[in-house]
């Protein structure tokens, strides 16, 4: 989502276009918010119902159109099953497949390799079914993005609130960038704040407060997407002068959690190129990186979703890439969160 957008729902960009731009969302969000109570409610009085898979399902979802830090999360907890003595597999729907995959499954393949099978289906009782026939060992599955895809009943339901932007600016879509209300939330077994180190404590603790109203229970755990280094286009471990300006570029959900993240890593100086989520970059949008990075005297810095769709592509001369390596860290719930695996593992 470009920061044009998130302007004109969150009401920074006071234009008359963006004004405009509002009221027709705004018009079109009531009938968005029948559609998926109505939905919900089939499945609340049981005239739906989620299939029942074979191992024990974990889905890790968010209430919010991407950004909350969905697929390093689902990467922590595939393992941390693993460490317990697990065999975990993750299904996804794999949104905007290219060549290579989707970005997420390309995402999870290249960070979990061959201890955890990936597979991309937008029907997770098939890819369930590919993961029996052809990893007749995995005993849990994750269900990553699976908080709205009631198809398939769950073990234990785990929703990312993204503390940047917990409640996709009080509005669902198209108004603002929630998929359903945050009543929802009492649907969920358990709820993680990510990028909570990115808010004063104070304003943590308001959102605490408010999960609690909508949920009816606070979380039990806040997290921090750390960055623990760099590495370049081999992905080799390197060095990156942060004390001077760098260009960031990302096509992500949340692109100012990478910004700032960013700014906190580096010089003042430094900018960032932000285009939609999921963004199809073509040789001239590299071309325009080059000669930004050129102006600025920097290297750049991007994200391993936008470096899947890089790679592919002919890097202009002289351009140096470089990604911070992540890493999710947990101000409080961790233990908490290995108890809940081991009890619905266990079942």
């Amino acid at each position: 989502m470009t920061q044009r957008l998130h302007g004109i729902m969150n009401g920074d960009d006071r234009s008359v276009s963006a004004g405009l731009a509002r009221l027709g969302l705004a018009l079109l969000e009531p009938p968005y918010r029948a559609v998926i109570a109505t939905r919900n409610a089939m499945f609340d009085r049981h005239l739906r119902r989620g299939a029942r898979l074979d191992q024990p399902v974990i889905s890790v979802g968010n209430l919010t159109t991407g950004g909350t830090g969905k697929t390093p999360m689902v990467i922590e907890i595939a393992r941390r099953l693993l460490a317990c003595g697990r065999r975990p597999a993750v299904l996804l729907r794999g949104y905007r497949a290219g060549p290579a995959g989707s970005d997420e499954a390309v995402l999870l393949e290249t960070a979990l390799g061959d201890q955890v099978p990936v597979r991309a289906d937008p029907d997770r009782r098939a890819g369930a079914a590919w993961v029996n026939r052809v990893h007749p060992d995995v005993d849990v599955l994750l269900l990553d993005d699976g908080f709205q895809h009631r198809q398939v009943a769950r073990d234990l339901d785990l929703v990312l609130i993204d503390a940047t932007c917990p409640f996709g600016h009080d509005h669902v879509l198209p108004r603002g960038m929630m998929r359903e209300g945050p009543r929802a939330l009492r649907r969920a077994d358990g709820i993680i704040v990510t990028r909570a180190d990115q808010v004063p404590p104070s304003d943590r603790d308001v959102l605490d407060r408010r999960i609690q109203k909508a949920a009816g229970r606070a979380p039990f755990a806040h997290a921090v997407h750390g960055w623990a280094g760099w590495v370049d286009e081999s992905d080799r471990q390197a060095e990156v002068d942060t004390g001077r300006p760098v260009l960031g570029v990302c096509g992500i959900g949340n692109p100012g959690a990478f910004e700032a993240a960013l700014r906190r890593a580096t010089e003042p100086g430094t900018r960032v190129m932000a285009f939609r989520d999921h963004h199809a970059y073509a040789p001239d949008d590299l071309a325009r990186i080059a000669a930004e990075a050129r102006r600025i005297g920097g290297p750049v810095v991007t994200t391993d979703k936008d470096w899947i769709k890089w790679k592919q592509l002919d890097l202009p001369d002289g351009l140096r890439v470089y990604r911070p390596v992540l890493r999710i860290e947990f101000l409080d719930g961790a233990d908490r969160l290995d108890a809940i695996l081991a009890e619905v593992t266990r079942r």
